[in-house]
Formats: structure tokens, sequence, C-alpha cells
């Protein structure tokens, strides 16, 4: 455990900058064809079967793709570092989460996390969960590394 926390702590800042660009792509384009498809991703968030008013889902989907678009754009700018990595950690839980539990109750759905891909192989559940468990840990070793950074610079 001490050599992988040794090994992380010797990451270069350039593979750093490298995930937090990765990550914001992945977030930048989910949105980005979210936010040009609100119907289609509303119907992709009514074939997950939540118990949730239809007022709110058509609130996420027309709130979530902005959401995921300004994480994205923070994430590849460094703007509002801490907040932006709180924020992908938050959502790539809420992707883990939801996912999972569609898989666990047998739902034969396309995760819509790509908007208007659906019927791609890169919307499969399977495919979209270890997509999304991939982004929850960079979005983790993200947001460690940027408390970290940040409490090194405030500490005198």
């Amino acid at each position: 455990m001490k050599s992988i926390r040794k090994f992380l702590q010797r990451i270069s800042p350039k593979s750093l900058l490298g995930v937090r660009w990765a990550l914001g792509a992945v977030f930048c384009l989910a949105g980005f064809l979210k936010i040009s498809d609100p119907i289609g991703f509303h119907a992709d968030l009514l074939a997950y079967e939540l118990p949730m008013p239809d007022l709110l889902s058509r609130l996420i989907a027309v709130a979530f793709p902005c959401l995921e678009l300004i994480c994205g754009v923070g994430l590849i700018t460094g703007f509002w570092r801490q907040s932006v990595s709180l924020l992908a950690v938050a959502m790539s839980s809420i992707f883990v989460l939801m996912l999972t539990q569609a898989m666990i109750r047998g739902l034969d759905l396309n995760c819509g996390c790509f908007g208007s891909a659906r019927g791609l192989w890169i919307n499969l559940p399977f495919i979209a969960l270890i997509r999304a468990c991939l982004m929850l840990w960079a979005a983790v070793w993200l947001q460690r590394r940027t408390n970290s950074i940040s409490s090194s610079l405030i500490k005198p």
C-alpha cells in the first residue's frame, strides 16, 4: 500500500494535467450530446424506471447535461479546481450507482451517457459501467491530488 501511495505522489504534473483533460473531454462530450437532444436524454432517464415525478426527470434532463459541460470545461481549463473535481466525483458516483442498480434489476437499456449515440456498443450497460468506474477512479484520484496540492500551497 505504501508503494502505491509513493508512486501516486511521484506522478508528474503533466500526468495530472492529462487526467484532468481526458476526464474533462468525456464530460464535455457527454454534456454536449445530451444538451443537443434533451428529449432523448429524458427518454433514457425514464428507461431506468426510477420512482420520481415526471417534472423532476425533465428538470434533470435539462440541468444535468449543463452541469456535465460546466464540469468538463472546468476540468480542462483548471478553473475552480477543487469545486469542479468534487463535482466530477459526485457525478461519476451517480453514474456508477445508476448503472449498477439498472444492471442488478436486469433492465435492458442504453446508458444514455452520450445522448444521441443510441444503439452503439459504447452505450451498452456493462461497457458504460466499466467506463463510469474508471471515471470515478480518475475523479477521486484527481480530487485527492487537487486537495493535497492546494493544502501544500496554503501551508507556511
